[in-house]
C-alpha cells in the first residue's frame, strides 16, 4: 500500500484552498448542491429503484452508448459483480490485470480472497499495454481487465491501436474485456474520441461518479441489457441494496450538469500547468507524459520534508496540496496532480511558485 499524507487529515478541514481534484465540501456545502438539482422533488429512490436512479442509469448508458447501466454505491461491488458474472458466464477462473491496477493494488486481493479468482498479470510496472504485452495472454481468460488510465502506473494510457489490436485479440478468442473506467471519461481527451467509441473497447465498463463528475460517490457499470441484469443480484449479494442513495444520484446528476461540459477544459489545464512546472524545474519534474487530467510531478526534496512543509503550510495559511507524497530515493518525492475546480483559485505561475518555495 501507499504511505503518505491522505484525504482525511485533520488539517484538511481547516483548508480553504486546493490543488487536486475538485474543492471538498462540508456537510452543508453537500446539501446546498443537492437542494439545487432539479430532480430533488422527484420520489425518492429505496433500495435502487426510483425515478432518479432510473435517469442517472439512463444517461450513463446513452453517455458510453451501452444498452443498459447499473448504479452501484461502490465501485469495486460493480466491478467485482462483473468479474465473478464473466467467469460464471464462461466457466473460467483466470482475469487478466496490470501488475498496478486498481484491482491488483488497492483492493487487499479481493480478486483471490473474494472472488477465488486466479489473475494473470500483463504489462510493465510504470507503463501502458503493448501489443507484446497482449500478444502473451492466454486464451482461458474469464476477462481482461483494462484501467484506463491506470493511475498507479502514473495515468499511463496505451495508444488507441493497441486498443484495437486488444479488441481484435479478445473478440476472435472469445475472451470479454471489462473497461475499469474510473477515469474513462477523461481519458476520452487524450485519444479525441467520444466517450462511447472509447466504452465501445470493452463488453463491460466501469465509471466513477465521484471523481471527475464530483458525486458524494456510487460508480455505474454499463453494457448489453441481458449482461447487466445478471449483476443485479451480486449487488444485492455484496451489500450494495441500500435503503436510499439519492445523496450520491443527486449529486451525480449535479456533477452532469456542471462537471462533464468542463472535463476537456480540466485536459487542457493539465497540459497547460504540466508545462509550467516542467519549464521551471526541468525534464525530470514529470516522470511520464502528461496525457489526461492526473498526472506525476517528481521533486527535489524527501518526502519527509515536503510533508511537513506541507502540513505547515496547511496550518498556517489554509493551503492544502496533496493527497499523498511517494518517497523516491533520499532527496526526492512524487505526488499527484489531478487537475478540477480546486485549479479555478490558482494562476499556473503562483502555483509553481509554489512548488518551488517547498523545494527549497
Amino acid at each position: 500500500m501507499y504511505k503518505g499524507i491522505l484525504l482525511g487529515h485533520p488539517l484538511m478541514a481547516q483548508c480553504h484552498k486546493f490543488i487536486t481534484r475538485h474543492k471538498p465540501l462540508n456537510h452543508k456545502q453537500w446539501l446546498q448542491r443537492i437542494a439545487q438539482v432539479p430532480e430533488i422533488d422527484q420520489q425518492i429512490d429505496f433500495y435502487n429503484s426510483g425515478p432518479t436512479i432510473t435517469l442517472l442509469e439512463n444517461k450513463i448508458a446513452e453517455l458510453l452508448g451501452k444498452e443498459r447501466a447499473l448504479f452501484v454505491h461502490k465501485g469495486m461491488v460493480g466491478q467485482n459483480a462483473a468479474l465473478l458474472q464473466w467467469s460464471a458466464n464462461l466457466n473460467r477462473h483466470r482475469i487478466a490485470i496490470h501488475p498496478q491496477s486498481h484491482i491488483a493494488v488497492d483492493e487487499s486481493d479481493a480478486y483471490d480472497k473474494l472472488l477465488n479468482l486466479e489473475v494473470w498479470m500483463f504489462g510493465e510496472p510504470h507503463c501502458a499495454i503493448t501489443d507484446n504485452d497482449i500478444a502473451r495472454l492466454p486464451e482461458d481468460l474469464a476477462a481482461i481487465v483494462l484501467e484506463l488510465p491506470t493511475r498507479r502506473a502514473g495515468f499511463r494510457l496505451p495508444q488507441w491501436q493497441t486498443l484495437e489490436y486488444l479488441q481484435q485479440f479478445a473478440k476472435t478468442r472469445g475472451i470479454p474485456i471489462h473497461i475499469d473506467g474510473a477515469r474513462l471519461l477523461e481519458a476520452a481527451c487524450y485519444w479525441q474520441k467520444p466517450y462511447a467509441d472509447v466504452a465501445g473497447i470493452g463488453n463491460s465498463v466501469y465509471v466513477s461518479l465521484y471523481k471527475t463528475l464530483g458525486a458524494a460517490a456510487g460508480g455505474v457499470v454499463a453494457g448489453e441489457t441481458e449482461f447487466i441484469e445478471q449483476l443485479i443480484p451480486w449487488r444485492s449479494r455484496m451489500g450494495g441494496d441500500l435503503f436510499t442513495a439519492f445523496p450520491y444520484v443527486l449529486s451525480a446528476l449535479w456533477g452532469l450538469r456542471h462537471y462533464l461540459p468542463r472535463i476537456p477544459e480540466f485536459h487542457q489545464r493539465a497540459y497547460a500547468l504540466a508545462q509550467a512546472i516542467q519549464h521551471r524545474f526541468g525534464d525530470e519534474a514529470l516522470p511520464f507524459p502528461v496525457q489526461c487530467n492526473g498526472f506525476l510531478v517528481q521533486l527535489p526534496v524527501s518526502a519527509q520534508v515536503l510533508e511537513r512543509r506541507a502540513l505547515k503550510l496547511a496550518e498556517e495559511k489554509g493551503i492544502w496540496l496533496f493527497d499523498r507524497i511517494l518517497p523516491q530515493g533520499e532527496q526526492s518525492c512524487r505526488f499527484e496532480i489531478q487537475a478540477g475546480d480546486a485549479l479555478d483559485d490558482w494562476q499556473d505561475a503562483d502555483l509553481v511558485d509554489l512548488l518551488e518555495q517547498l523545494s527549497r
